[in-house]
């Protein structure tokens, strides 16, 4: 029978931390790897330039190369393991390796987004200028799951996953974006999410070397342990402020879009016009929302009414500005609509130019049409007017009135259009008065299939 002391119990033995703690070899691994050397430099320069190349060219897969191979994360810990063991000497040491690995790495993302012809803001480094408590608890959990992980005797393969997800050297490189490209807002957004990482690592650090009770380098006494936890906490928390306020308007942000995706599908959307989409256009106290639409045209009536029904969306904040008469979003579409306007401009002219030759040939006669070489002119000059037309026959058919009556012809021809061919009735009755003209006949037939 389950009762609380059994249970008790298996949820400490579980729970338990203590058991597998390598203390020597965690503190001697995670000092040594904060120490820079000529090897952690140069890994640290291709971490950062890996980073920037990913960032410039939006691709994950380089960018999560970077994250693997960076050695920021070691002087992160060695200074959440030298502030848990009261350890100043290493913990000058950690500090002065973090400043100078994040001087090289700014200075060389800084030079590479300097020189390089692409530098423009993309996914990928928009993504890393809005950092949220999101981002502050992933630094925690992932610092939590390092630490723990690098003080087993027998190691685990959490490290790489820790330094996926507590990204540093990617916002790192971003804040160099910013420098080189004179964007202070930039810079300053993916910095901050660079130091929230680092903060809130070393915090994670600090925490379960105390759990773990890691011994002190030098003794310090309860009550100044007490301070300088309530210290650190209350340093965190100031730093994570902007962070939730950021937070908060990413949430606001995310529930104004979902009531306008509604209102977009219940209200404005039916069979006469739809919106393709919208751009929220944020100006001090006027929150425009520009709605791209096509179809027909709304009426002031519609948009009055659409501006009234705004209310049961809880949208009253924001003014709406349709920029109607776009044509439908569709590629293929639009490709065609451009073949045909440029068709349609292009046409007169063609057919211009197949009536002044025609005047060049008055003197032959009608019989002379069936003739290979008049066919092979006449079939240049229907696929250039025609290019929608699949294929034709051409033959000349006789014309008998009354017995005794002499024999008369007929230029006739059989059409076939091609399946996605448009304005068929159009071209058949612009055919139907150049035809005739181009054959030197009284009148021509059109058969079409």
């Amino acid at each position: 029978m389950l009762t609380y002391q059994t249970f008790q119990a298996w949820f400490r033995r579980v729970a338990n931390l203590q058991e597998g703690t390598d203390v020597d070899g965690t503190i001697q691994t995670i000092q040594s790897g904060a120490q820079l050397s000529g090897v952690s430099v140069w890994i640290l320069a291709c971490s950062a330039v890996i980073a920037s190349i990913g960032l410039d060219q939006d691709s994950a897969a380089v960018i999560i190369g970077a994250m693997l191979i960076s050695p920021l994360m070691s002087p992160i810990l060695s200074i959440g393991l030298s502030i848990g063991i009261n350890d100043r000497k290493h913990l000058l040491e950690a500090l002065r390796s973090f400043a100078v690995a994040v001087g090289a790495s700014l200075f060389l993302s800084f030079l590479y987004f300097l020189l390089t012809p692409l530098g423009t803001i993309n996914p990928s480094i928009a993504a890393r200028t809005e950092p949220t408590l999101l981002d502050v608890l992933v630094a925690f959990t992932g610092g939590v799951a390092g630490i723990v992980a690098g003080s087993r005797k027998e190691k685990t393969t959490a490290i790489p996953g820790v330094a996926i997800a507590t990204a540093l050297m990617p916002p790192l490189c971003v804040a160099g974006f910013g420098l080189a490209t004179g964007s202070w807002a930039v810079f300053l957004g993916a910095f901050y999410l660079f130091f929230i990482n680092s903060v809130f690592i070393a915090l994670s650090t600090y925490l379960i070397v105390r759990l773990l009770q890691f011994p002190f380098v030098s003794y310090q006494e309860e009550e100044g342990r007490r301070k300088a936890l309530r210290g650190i906490l209350a340093f965190c928390f100031i730093i994570a402020l902007p962070s939730g306020y950021l937070f908060v308007k990413v949430i606001q942000r995310y529930q104004t879009n979902s009531r306008i995706d509604a209102f977009i599908t219940k209200e404005v959307n039916n069979d006469f016009h739809q919106a393709m989409g919208y751009k929220v256009i944020d100006r001090d106290s006027v929150v425009q929302v520009n709605l791209f639409m096509t179809g027909a045209s709304l009426s002031e009536d519609s948009v009055e009414y659409l501006h009234q029904r705004l209310a049961d969306y809880r949208l009253t904040a924001i003014r709406l500005n349709f920029v109607q008469n776009l044509p439908p979003v569709s590629e293929n579409k639009l490709v065609s609509q451009a073949r045909n306007e440029l068709l349609s401009e292009l046409q007169p002219i063609l057919l211009s130019q197949a009536a002044s030759m025609d005047s060049l040939k008055r003197n032959l006669s009608p019989q002379q049409v069936s003739t290979p070489g008049n066919i092979d002119q006449l079939q240049s000059e229907l696929f250039r007017l025609y290019p929608d037309l699949a294929q034709f026959a051409f033959t000349e058919m006789a014309v008998v009135c009354k017995p005794g009556q002499k024999l008369d012809t007929l230029p006739a021809i059989v059409l076939t259009w091609k399946p996605e061919a448009n304005r068929i009735k159009a071209q058949e009755e612009q055919l139907q008065k150049w035809l005739p003209s181009r054959l030197q006949a009284d009148s021509c037939l059109i058969i079409a299939r």
